[in-house]
């Protein structure tokens, strides 16, 4: 009689392991817009002389540089949603 009382505890506590998973997609978070932007082009007066060509060259370099670290920022995002299997 004590084996049966011992028996009932035992079949409860069994039949709670069945349990099932459910796995349920996620979407990964959008690239920010900043990073998508269109990058900013230096203006280019209608007069130029030879004086003024140093400082569209610094203006476009910055506007490069700008552009290359946004594009760096989307890769990095890119390679953690690779390697976090998103």
């Amino acid at each position: 009689m004590s084996a049966l009382i011992l028996l009932c505890p035992m079949m409860l506590l069994v039949s709670c392991t069945s349990t099932k998973e459910v796995l349920i997609p996620v979407q990964p978070p959008p690239i920010p817009a900043q990073l998508t932007a269109d990058c900013p082009q230096p203006d280019i007066p209608e007069k130029v002389d030879w004086g003024d060509m140093p400082q569209l060259l610094v203006d476009a370099m910055n506007s490069i540089a700008k552009c290359n670290l946004d594009k760096k920022a989307i890769r990095e995002i890119e390679m953690k949603r690779v390697n976090n299997g998103i």
